[in-house]
């Protein structure tokens, strides 16, 4: 249970398997350690200094022999908060470097390409990208039918979209069979009949056109083409015509 709980909070099966055997044995040499954590004795003293760097082991050295000590569990809690802060420093330093990324793949160019992810992990991905069209001031469009599997698969995700979405108040237009009801109060949706609508959830929004098809396994289409995109919305604008409030 210990080493398995220290492993989760980022520490490798070799430092989890020392400490936990320092919290055993108290101050101990390297041979006692060796044999309690079961670990080989070529390997000891690298792990022993990389917990050093952690912070969650100390020494002392008495008649020319190294011995050393598990510091107290509570260290481990300023341990993961040193992770932490080293995480949102990296997440600040990302996002300075975003739109220096983003001019870089500008400069390559628009090219066309179709990308395919299995699992649920795809439709997640486009409710991002649609975000960060929103932010941007990038309307976007969809055709459901029916129902709205998001509801049902991915509410978390779906809940968290629809917030952003209000916050950034970026304008939002659905097609939808006539009786659904969207929890997306934010979105103006028109009706037609459900022969008119495709069979899965289609969102066009930049110069992208995401299918996600909820059948199991879950598989999202994005294909990134202007041309593509742009018939895309010419049916939609025909279909919102005639579609009804």
């Amino acid at each position: 249970m210990i080493k398995e709980s220290l492993e989760r909070i980022g520490l490798t099966t070799g430092e989890a398997e020392v400490y936990e055997a320092l919290i055993s044995l108290g101050l101990s040499s390297t041979g006692a350690i060796t044999k309690k954590a079961g670990i080989a004795s070529s390997k000891v003293y690298e792990v022993l200094q990389r917990l050093q760097k952690k912070g969650l082991v100390s020494f002392v050295i008495k008649n020319g022999v190294r011995y050393y000590n598990a510091t107290p569990p509570e260290r481990l809690i300023d341990f993961l908060e040193e992770k932490k802060e080293g995480i949102t420093k990296s997440q600040e330093e990302i996002k300075k470097i975003i739109p220096i990324m983003t001019n870089k793949m500008n400069e390559a160019g628009e090219h066309s390409e179709t990308i395919v992810y299995t699992g649920s992990e795809g439709a997640k991905i486009v409710l991002n990208e649609i975000l960060e069209e929103g932010k941007k001031g990038i309307s976007n469009i969809g055709f459901g039918t029916d129902t709205d599997p998001y509801v049902t698969f991915l509410p978390h995700a779906l809940d968290r979209y629809i917030h952003e979405s209000k916050k950034y108040k970026f304008k939002t237009r659905l097609l939808f069979a006539k009786g659904f009801k969207s929890p997306n109060i934010n979105a103006e949706i028109r009706y037609l009949p459900i022969e008119y609508l495709p069979p899965v959830r289609t969102m066009v929004y930049g110069n992208k056109v995401a299918i996600v098809n909820f059948n199991k396994p879950i598989t999202t289409i994005i294909i990134r083409d202007k041309e593509v995109a742009d018939s895309y919305r010419k049916q939609f604008e025909l279909l919102w015509k005639i579609a009804k409030q």
